[in-house]
């Protein structure tokens, strides 16, 4: 029998008789609670206390991990970071958007815009500049809000999916 968590890991439930074979061969036995928290039992003892336990399980399946956007210098998924022009790149990282800033950025001086960051411009700067005239901003994104979506794959890469 399985159960689904809110958060949409699928327990696989056993019995407690099964739980304790199961550990008795050598298999991870959880103890899932009424709140979904749960334990890992790691000895024959602790099968004794079963003060709030809803079930027993042995360790089930993750539903595959959900991004927003994809980070443009790691490639990996996140829901929330720094979003450079509308759209144009994705940062998690400050250091990653610093990076890209000084190397991409067009300086704000009156209303001329020229190429190129001086190398001794503080981090500081180049962010507050950069911040200053709407080059990026922070914010967070809610899977399935937009018209698409990013899943994690089993081999860690991200595959796109668009809403019907």
């Amino acid at each position: 029998m399985k159960y689904t968590t809110q958060d949409g890991f699928v327990w696989t439930m056993v019995t407690k008789e099964q739980a304790i074979e199961l550990l008795h061969s050598g298999r991870e036995i959880y103890k899932v609670y009424h709140d979904e928290s749960e334990s890992l039992i790691e000895m024959n003892v602790q099968m004794d206390d079963d003060r709030g336990v809803m079930f027993y399980a042995v360790e089930g399946e993750q539903p595959p991990r959900r991004w927003a956007r994809v980070d443009s210098k790691t490639g990996k998924g996140m829901n929330e970071g720094f979003c450079v022009y509308d759209g144009e790149a994705y940062f998690e990282n400050e250091s990653d958007l610093i990076e890209f800033l000084r190397n991409e950025y067009i300086h704000h001086t009156g209303d001329e815009l020229t190429e190129g960051l001086s190398k001794g411009l503080s981090d500081e700067f180049i962010l507050k500049e950069a911040y200053d005239n709407d080059v990026y901003y922070y914010t967070d994104w809610n899977v399935g809000d937009d018209l698409y979506w990013y899943e994690e794959k089993s081999d860690g890469t991200l595959e796109q999916f668009w809403k019907d």
